[in-house]
């Protein structure tokens, strides 16, 4: 697998699973036998889609503002495309359980939102990844999809747009309010989706996939694993 081809395949895949959410939830839910069918689709994106932007906020933005010439702006992009998508999330949560603040709300217009901020933010996230495939240390990028799992798989299942979504006191806010999410997820029944797994390591070689007893049968694999020569060795 090339360098960071893992983390721009988690990414990848992350954002078709949420926009494949999103259709689901917009897609009309009329089966009488059936009648919470639109709730459990609707909360499944916003809890996927919460989850998410809190484990980008919370494991891939410090990379961004290390690593990357001009992160610091790269990252406040992306935290007001963040923080608008969850605005328009916490709105949709309102209009879905009928609180005052959101009840005269279009439900056309509320998708049409969520559906152009999801794409900004996709956009970004994508220039991010690249431009961490360009900047980053390999080792540290290699380790980022698996960090972001972890991350989701322990993060708030609601849109917080107000909270803090960087540094220390995001870190905190992420805390209190995962653990909070789970209470009123276990009191509510809501069914919360797994993560997007990181994409699975791929041999370098046609002849370690054949030792390893793993063809993947790669178009772009060489016969013979490629290794760089050690310093100071003869190639």
């Amino acid at each position: 697998m090339r360098h960071g081809e893992s983390l721009a395949l988690t990414i990848e895949a992350t954002q078709r699973s949420l926009d494949g959410r999103l259709r689901e939830a917009v897609m009309p839910h009329s089966d009488p036998l059936r009648p919470r069918d639109n709730y459990a689709a609707t909360d499944t994106f916003m809890a996927a889609t919460s989850r998410h932007l809190a484990a980008v906020e919370a494991v891939v933005l410090p990379s961004v503002r290390r690593t990357v010439p001009d992160g610091a702006a790269l990252v406040h992009d992306y935290v007001h495309a963040a923080r608008q998508l969850e605005h328009t999330l916490a709105l949709i949560k309102g209009r879905l359980y009928g609180e005052a603040y959101a009840v005269h709300l279009a439900w056309p217009t509320l998708w049409d939102t969520v559906r152009t901020q999801l794409a900004e933010h996709n956009r970004i996230e994508r220039q991010m990844v690249e431009e961490l495939i360009g900047y980053g240390d390999p080792t540290d990028v290699e380790a980022l999809p698996r960090k972001v799992f972890e991350a989701e798989t322990h993060g708030p299942t609601r849109p917080h747009p107000v909270l803090p979504h960087t540094g220390f006191l995001g870190l905190v806010a992420r805390r209190i309010w995962t653990l909070a999410d789970r209470f009123w997820d276990s009191a509510e029944g809501r069914v919360i989706p797994e993560p997007v797994h990181p994409a699975h390591h791929r041999h370098d070689s046609l002849m370690a996939q054949y030792l390893v007893a793993d063809p993947q049968f790669d178009a772009d694999a060489t016969i013979l694993e490629h290794r760089h020569p050690r310093h100071g060795r003869p190639a």
